[in-house]
């Protein structure tokens, strides 16, 4: 820090700092109840997909509401692109800028950023950002786009202009969103709340300066960010100093359906911070699955606050001893005019950073969770409002165990730890869609000393014709455990055509897409079965899509598991008897009471 600013930060108490630096973060919130109040999708009003920013003068964040934990600190890398290219040098009281170039924003094209300024005296001294996912953009494909082989195929893309102007709409704009989209009054409602959240997070930072003046203001902001900064560095001191690497992988990208897609990382830790070097991983791809440099950082982001400060607000000083290469050209570093909507390269980079890490520190790193978004999402004509709409499901997933206790059970990838699921009751009572069956996926935690978290398993069965896809990117290889744990089963989704249907074939033929056929690994040879990754397709009357999530991997070797725990879990129909007898060596009775003299047995 500078002299000046070091001064600056001096000025203002300790006290006064802190009302200050949660004022913020309160309003961050309160910009997000304004969002998730007013907001016409499910997909961000239901399951937060969203990302909510404040920022000073400088454009240095002080404040989150992150809906999904994969935009942590995303929109930071968004605005400082937007600065240099001089998109905020006439921006005024009233203006909303918007963005949606996914190499600016770190997205894809669905998730725009909306900007505003907060002035005080006449003097803009903050500014205010949003991301959400808007419904349809304008892509090929409604839904997610899983075969784009350019990002001319990916949506409309808007390079920084004021859709407010002066509190004034600009409907020209407006429009040419509108005839762009398949759901022009969801997006327009959508982008209402965003304007709304925006001007909220505005006022409240206008309040704020007006109370304390711009010199009190601005010498607590110095001070917090300071604050977070040395908080994380003296966490960093606490850990192992050293470079580590894993790999991972990726079913295909959705054009070369036959060709796995390698994800490389090497992680540094020393006393200057932590770098996360990607230039092992695959080149940039054909498909829809490489990932904007802004996300790639916001993943790295993520496991650094885990490590350092995972209990404090987040602003932009904790995250000053983060570094993340990744060469232009690559799978985590897409250049023009790279596809990348998917985005889901993302979840399998945090996994792969902590795979990593866990070679160092074991204690403190959970096993592998169980992967990625596998849940269906159903897109199409809503017959109740005749929209054209996109909803996304969400079914929790195991996560990892640690050195100290079992991994959670149905909970969301730690990239969206964050997120909701959208209620059953609200999907059958939009669309033609009946959930029959959603449970835990018995025998899905990896088996260890600590059990992985279980899956879930959810049925879905289709009451009239309806779109239906998934962006599963890691269905054909397994996690991991930990120090002897094993993993989990693999998360897969199975297609079941209505068996009174006579002409199926022929329909699956022509209107649903497999991206990834795991018939082989699964060892299916059911006709009426079809094992799949990613897929696509229009589904009909009768059809059925039965999701079976990942649990996560154990930790430590499974007959070091007590037989009272082992015992617990099948009573708890976590884990089946003979899972008990062939993972664990535990015998139980009929009466499920530990048979001891074969559980010694068993165990040698």
């Amino acid at each position: 820090m500078s002299a000046a600013r070091k001064d600056k930060a001096a000025t203002v108490d300790a006290a006064t700092t802190e009302v200050i630096r949660h004022y913020i973060a309160s309003a961050a919130r309160e910009m997000e109840r304004t969002l998730v109040r007013t907001a016409y999708s499910t997909i961000i009003y239901e399951i937060n997909d969203y990302g909510l920013s404040i920022f000073d003068r400088e454009l240095r964040l002080l404040g989150d509401s992150t809906g999904l934990s994969v935009f942590l600190g995303a929109n930071e890398y968004a605005v400082l692109k937007c600065r240099d290219m001089g998109l905020f040098d006439d921006l005024g009281p009233g203006d909303v800028l918007m963005m949606n170039v996914p190499y600016v924003t770190g997205a894809h094209t669905n998730d725009a950023i909306l900007v505003q300024g907060a002035f005080h005296e006449g003097e803009l001294v903050a500014y205010t950002c949003v991301r959400a996912h808007w419904t349809d953009i304008g892509g090929k494909d409604p839904g997610y786009i899983l075969d784009s082989t350019s990002i001319h195929q990916e949506g409309l893309m808007i390079p920084g202009i004021k859709i407010v102007e002066a509190g004034e709409l600009n409907e020209t704009v407006l429009r040419i969103m509108r005839a762009n989209s398949r759901a022009p009054i969801t997006i327009m409602g959508d982008m209402n709340a965003e304007i709304a959240s925006l001007r909220v997070g505005c006022e409240r930072l206008e309040e704020l300066y007006a109370k304390y003046g711009e010199p009190i203001v601005e010498a607590a902001i110095e001070r917090f960010l300071d604050v977070g900064e040395a908080q994380a560095r003296a966490a960093l001191k606490e850990l192992p100093k050293g470079t580590w690497e894993a790999e991972n992988w990726m079913d295909n990208d959705g054009v070369d359906r036959d060709r796995m897609v390698r994800v490389h990382v090497k992680v540094t830790l020393n006393d200057d911070g932590m770098t996360v070097d990607f230039s092992g991983s695959s080149d940039r791809v054909r498909g829809p699955i490489n990932l904007a440099f802004g996300m790639t950082h916001s993943v790295c982001r993520i496991v650094f606050k885990s490590l350092t400060t995972p209990d404090e607000a987040s602003n932009g000083g904790q995250f000053r001893p983060i570094k993340v290469i990744a060469p232009e050209g690559n799978l985590f570093h897409a250049v023009y005019p790279a596809p990348v909507f998917t985005i889901w390269a993302s979840v399998v980079a945090i996994e792969t950073i902590y795979k990593a890490l866990a070679e160092a520190m074991p204690e403190a790193i959970p096993a592998s969770s169980g992967g990625d978004l596998g849940d269906p999402g159903f897109y199409g004509v809503e017959p109740y409002t005749k929209r054209q709409v996109w909803h996304q499901t969400n079914a929790g997933v195991g996560w990892g165990a640690r050195a100290d206790m079992d991994g959670m059970n149905a909970t969301h990838h730690i990239s969206q730890c964050t997120l909701k699921n959208v209620p059953v009751e609200v999907l059958e009572s939009r669309l033609p869609v009946m959930v029959t069956e959603s449970r835990l996926r018995q025998d899905s935690g990896g088996p260890g000393r600590n059990r992985g978290g279980l899956g879930t398993v959810r049925n879905f069965r289709f009451l009239d014709g309806f779109g239906a896809l998934t962006i599963l990117k890691k269905s054909k290889t397994p996690g991991w455990g930990l120090e002897g744990g094993e993993a989990g089963p693999m998360n897969v989704g199975i297609l079941k055509p209505n068996p009174d249907d006579p002409d199926w074939e022929e329909r699956w033929a022509r209107d649903i897409v497999i991206y990834s056929d795991n018939d082989d690994v699964w060892g299916n040879t059911d006709p009426m079965r079809k094992h799949a990754g990613m897929y696509r397709g229009e589904f009909g009357a009768g059809d059925e899509i039965l999701y079976l999530a990942d649990g996560g991997g154990g930790y430590g070797p499974a007959f070091e598991r007590e037989a009272e725990r082992v015992r617990d879990d099948v009573i708890d129909g976590y884990v089946s008897r003979e899972a008990a007898r062939e993972r664990y060596g535990v015998a139980l009775t009929d009466a499920l009471e530990i048979d001891e003299a074969e559980t010694e047995r068993l165990r040698g």
